[in-house]
């Protein structure tokens, strides 16, 4: 590192220079359905919050971006949203995480106010080579400008990559004599996949991609219900592991980060969202004459298992409609 960078990541990161703690903490701690994510430099912390959570029939997310502003003790740390200006405290327990909020705008209606993350579950930042001559880090600011910070070609970093592959991601470079924190361009680092020497190889899920509308069941048989104030829940995924979901008044957009064939048809699906928390889904084929299957899993839309045809098979499936108001 030749020079102090600015730090952060538009959106989703922020920094801040203050006392760090001795121990470092950097690293990405995962469980089923979120994600805390902490970059650890030398003056500087980023940290990242993202989490999915039931939110009636459909599913809430939390993407927040958050602000170490002081050390309150060895076991508090005092947080600031950078998007709302919310206040956030993040408390070291016996061997787990703490992180809580009142009242969250980055989460919206329906997050319990608190959530917790093993320690022990502490996934390492990902490893990967500087390709480019000189990567430059940039700062938060909206024009995320470049700074006077670089790194060389042949350089290692730490740093995330969410599913989704941003233009900018977060990293950290831990030089002779201080660490430093910021963001790099995502095309000029080859990073490799956790726990292996080889980059990362894209999802195939081609035998499954297509689109698929939900049913219930009635009966032995199936119904497509057609409410009157939303569209029928439905997802199209990619064979590139891209999964657009649309949850009747609500969509968002996943992706495939792998794929285990189980049973004929079935597959275990990792599964992230936007913000990089990730998910196991189950899907299993519920009926094969029908081409209908099942999606269960994680906390969120499909964590009581849902039932979806293929679009182009749905048109055996009887339709229920909703009696709407005229006026809708």
């Amino acid at each position: 590192m030749r020079r102090r960078a600015g730090i952060g990541l538009m959106v989703v990161w922020a920094a801040t220079a203050v006392a760090q703690p001795a121990e470092d903490v950097s690293g990405v701690y995962r469980k089923d359905g979120g994600e805390l994510v902490i970059l650890q430099g030398a003056k500087e912390t980023l940290l990242h919050y993202g989490a999915g959570f039931p939110q009636g029939q459909s599913v809430g997310t939390c993407e927040c971006p958050l602000v170490l502003q002081r050390k309150a003790s060895a076991t508090r740390w005092d947080l600031k949203s950078t998007d709302s200006g919310d206040t956030w405290t993040l408390r070291l327990e016996p061997g787990q995480w703490v992180l809580e909020d009142g009242s969250p705008a980055c989460c919206g209606a329906g997050w319990p106010g608190s959530d917790t993350f093993p320690r022990k579950q502490v996934t390492p930042l990902q490893r990967c080579k500087v390709t480019a001559p000189r990567a430059y880090f940039h700062g938060v600011d909206a024009n995320n400008t470049q700074r006077k910070g670089f790194v060389v070609a042949g350089d290692e970093v730490q740093a995330y990559v969410s599913a989704l592959e941003p233009d900018l991601v977060p990293a950290r470079f831990v030089g002779p004599k201080s660490t430093t924190v910021g963001l790099l361009r995502r095309e000029q680092l080859d990073c490799k996949t956790q726990g292996t020497g080889t980059s990362a190889a894209p999802v195939d899920v081609t035998p499954i991609a297509g689109q698929w509308v939900q049913v219930n069941r009635k009966g032995s048989g199936y119904v497509l219900e057609r409410p009157c104030s939303a569209d029928t829940p439905a997802f199209s995924l990619q064979a590139s592991g891209i999964l657009e979901a649309q949850y009747g008044q609500e969509s968002e957009q996943l992706k495939v980060t792998s794929a285990k064939p189980g049973k004929p048809g079935a597959y275990t699906l990792a599964v992230a969202g936007s913000s990089g928390a990730s998910e196991t889904l189950e899907w299993t084929v519920a009926d094969a004459k029908r081409s209908i299957i099942q999606l269960k899993g994680g906390k969120g839309f499909f964590r009581d298992g849902m039932l979806f045809v293929r679009e182009d098979k749905k048109g055996s499936i009887p339709v229920r409609a909703e009696k709407c108001d005229e006026y809708e």
